[in-house]
C-alpha cells in the first residue's frame, strides 16, 4: 500500500480521471478529499472509498480552494498529495474565430486558474506535512495541438503544463536557498 497514513486531495473526484484516481488512491492506503464542484458526485465518490470526505468546491474561486484545503487539514491533520485534475472542454470551444470570451474565460478558470488556485492553497498545506507531491492534470495538446478545433482546451492544457514547469523551478529554487 504505496499510500498508506497518507491523505490526498483530488480535484474533479466525482466523475472520470478524478474518480478512478479517488479509487485508486484509495486502494493504495490515502485518505481522500473528493473535491468536486458537484457536491452529489463528489458524496457519490467518497461513498466508495473506505477513508473519505467530500466537499463541495468551484476551482475557479480562491475561498473554495482555500476551504477544500482547509477540510482535508481538519479531517485528516494533514494534506501529501494534491491533484489538480478539475477542468472542462466546452462543447462550444471552436477556433480561434468562433469561440467566444465566455467560453475562453471559463475555460481557462478552471482548467488553468483552477490549478493556480490549488497550488496557492495546497502547497503551503504540504509543507506544512514536511513535504508531499503536486500532480495537474495536463493533455497531450499542451505539446501537439488538437486534431480538432479546441483553441481555449488546448490554450489552457498548455498554461497547465508551462505552470508545472515553473513550480518545479520554484521548488528547486526554495530548495537550494534553503541549503545555504
Amino acid at each position: 500500500m504505496r499510500l498508506k497514513d497518507k491523505v490526498a486531495l483530488i480535484t474533479g473526484a466525482g466523475s472520470g480521471i478524478g474518480r478512478q484516481a479517488a479509487l485508486l488512491f484509495s486502494k493504495e492506503g490515502a485518505a481522500v478529499v473528493c473535491a468536486d464542484v458537484n457536491d452529489k458526485a463528489a458524496q457519490d465518490t467518497a461513498s466508495q472509498l473506505k477513508n473519505a470526505i467530500a466537499v463541495k468546491a468551484d476551482v475557479a474561486k480562491a475561498s473554495d480552494c482555500e476551504q477544500m484545503v482547509a477540510a482535508a487539514e481538519k479531517k485528516f491533520g494533514k494534506l501529501n498529495v494534491l491533484f489538480n485534475n478539475a477542468g472542462i472542454m466546452h462543447a462550444k470551444d471552436d477556433d480561434s474565430q468562433t469561440t467566444s470570451e465566455e467560453v475562453w474565460n471559463l475555460t481557462m478558470d478552471i482548467n488553468a486558474k483552477g490549478v493556480f488556485l490549488g497550488c496557492k492553497y495546497g502547497i503551503p498545506a504540504l509543507k506544512r506535512a514536511g513535504g508531499g507531491s503536486v500532480i495537474n492534470t495536463a493533455s497531450f495538446v499542451a505539446r501537439m495541438g488538437a486534431a480538432t478545433a479546441q483553441i481555449a482546451y488546448t490554450a489552457s492544457k498548455g498554461a497547465v503544463l508551462a505552470m508545472t514547469r515553473e513550480l518545479r523551478s520554484e521548488e528547486h529554487t526554495s530548495e537550494l536557498q534553503s541549503r545555504q
